[in-house]
């Protein structure tokens, strides 16, 4: 009828753009489908759901990167990991004499692939061939004339290629075209979960390299010693921070001792570690899941970096959650102080509030390595100064050592620009006047004398002040009688 119609809906995903690379999470986990080979981007559950699919009872992953995109995260890197044994879907397409003309395949290994059929239509001698999910019509060829026109239209085509991949099968011959065919089912896969180990976590983690730049990596499903060793051995050689937790109904003490072990190896100053589980609505009014801490701190994470910068921890009144809506283990002061000095990062109720109180590293190099942020600076300087230098390689090195200083300005340049987010800590005199500005550099004849620029290296020296984090607050109230006068 005629009028106003007016519809609601519930948004899932990042509240604010990508502002720095550095904001990232990296996440490895279960799935129910998508590839294996190579890390996925998602920016939103939507996105997630479409290449991974949706929430599977087995697995963290789905629910963990829905707590990221609803409490403040933007950018996520996906790499699902599956047993030795998995294989993908796939069905065979023929000419109708027996000769196979293209095979169809599921992208992912597992038997979701039986939710995937193909139909084969005639068009007036052509072909096109319908990819149906859940005998939903997904994609379409249209009328194709040819073998190769088919391939390449479900190969480059936005809608097919999260879900299938087509090859030729008789590459001798583009023709003849497949037979009409009534839609079907690929073959089961299988994704062999049950043999999964904590190696396999380990080597999906190789996935994100250097090129996808820094932030924050995580390993859902598992917390042996192997995959936290694994991660913080990853976070260390791709310039990231690992964020750690226990298993679940860990206690108070045995998370302080897990969080000592990390301390003990080396580069935990890459490493951060958080305690308890939390707490997420589902779909179900009332129920709530438990789930690991990781997604909700990678989105506070992220959403400290893209607001304020690479020195801003995920932590206090910014992080309060509008998703997470409980925790597994309520943590008083006591407590909160045991795992404080145990570098174990709590998750409180404050206030009626859920906040992450804490920013420490796993280091035990206290003076450099107290709070994680300092080591997510360094990462922040070590990805932009490649970016920003990549572009000079081979530059012709001459005597006016213009190579030398166009290194030095952009050196200059990036560490500038942190300096006045206010991560690095300028040095004033008594009477106020700038000492330094936080950060050196040098990039002269000095240290490039003339036999290494023979050799093709030219060297830079960076040195940087990082700012640190106030996490406590010491205030002395003195009461005094109506006698006596106020301190």
């Amino acid at each position: 009828m005629p009028g106003i119609v007016i519809e609601t809906a519930v948004r899932t995903g990042p509240s604010t753009a990508t502002v720095r690379a550095s904001s990232q999470f990296f996440v490895v986990g279960l799935a129910e489908r998508g590839t294996t080979t190579a890390p996925v981007k998602v920016e939103s559950l939507e996105q997630f759901e479409t290449y991974f699919g949706g929430y599977q009872s087995y697995s963290y992953l789905h629910p963990t990167v829905q707590t990221f995109f609803e409490e403040g995260g933007t950018r996520a890197y996906v790499a699902r990991v599956v047993g030795s044994a998995a294989d993908s879907g796939s069905l065979t397409l023929d000419d109708g004499d027996d000769d196979n003309t293209i095979t169809i395949t599921a992208v992912g290994e597992g038997n979701w692939s039986t939710r995937i059929k193909v139909q084969v239509v005639d068009a007036s001698g052509d072909r096109n061939v319908k990819i149906l999910l859940d005998d939903v019509e997904i994609f379409a060829t249209g009328a194709q004339s040819t073998v190769t026109g088919i391939i390449n239209a479900i190969n480059t085509s936005v809608e097919a290629s999260p879900y299938v991949v087509a090859s030729n099968d008789n590459s001798t011959n583009n023709n003849p075209l497949p037979a009409v065919l009534a839609a079907t089912a690929l073959s089961a896969g299988d994704d062999d979960r049950a043999a999964v180990v904590a190696a396999d976590y380990v080597n999906a983690l190789e996935l994100f390299n250097d090129s996808y730049g820094d932030g924050a990596v995580a390993v859902v499903e598992n917390t042996s010693d192997t995959v936290k060793e694994g991660l913080v051995e990853h976070a260390n050689t791709h310039s990231r921070i690992a964020l750690l937790h226990s298993a679940s109904g860990t206690s108070v003490s045995t998370v302080i001792a897990d969080a000592e072990e990390i301390t003990d190896l080396e580069h935990a100053e890459h490493a951060a570690y958080y305690f308890p589980w939390v707490y997420v609505p589902t779909s179900v009014n009332g129920v709530n899941r438990l789930i690991p801490p990781t997604g909700y701190v990678a989105a506070k994470r992220a959403q400290a970096h893209n607001q304020t910068g690479p020195h801003a921890p995920a932590a206090g009144l910014m992080s309060r959650s509008r998703f997470v809506n409980g925790v597994e283990t309520d943590i008083d002061r006591t407590n909160g102080d045991l795992l404080d000095n145990g570098k174990v990062n709590a998750i409180r109720v404050l206030s009626n509030t859920i906040r992450i109180y804490g920013a420490r590293s796993c280091s035990s190099d206290v003076a450099n390595f107290r709070f994680y942020t300092a080591q997510d600076v360094l990462n922040s300087v070590v990805t932009q100064a490649f970016t920003s230098l990549e572009d000079l390689v081979f530059s012709v090195i001459d005597g006016r050592n213009i190579v030398l200083a166009s290194v030095e300005s952009r050196l200059v340049s990036l560490l500038e620009g942190l300096k006045n987010l206010g991560a690095l800590y300028p040095s004033f005199d008594a009477f106020g006047v700038q000492v330094d500005p936080g950060y050196t550099v040098k990039c002269n004849p000095s240290i490039n004398p003339l036999t290494q620029l023979a050799d093709g290296t030219i060297k830079a020296e960076v040195g940087i002040r990082v700012s640190s984090i106030g996490d406590k607050i010491n205030v002395t109230i003195v009461k005094s009688n109506l006698t006596t006068s106020i301190v």
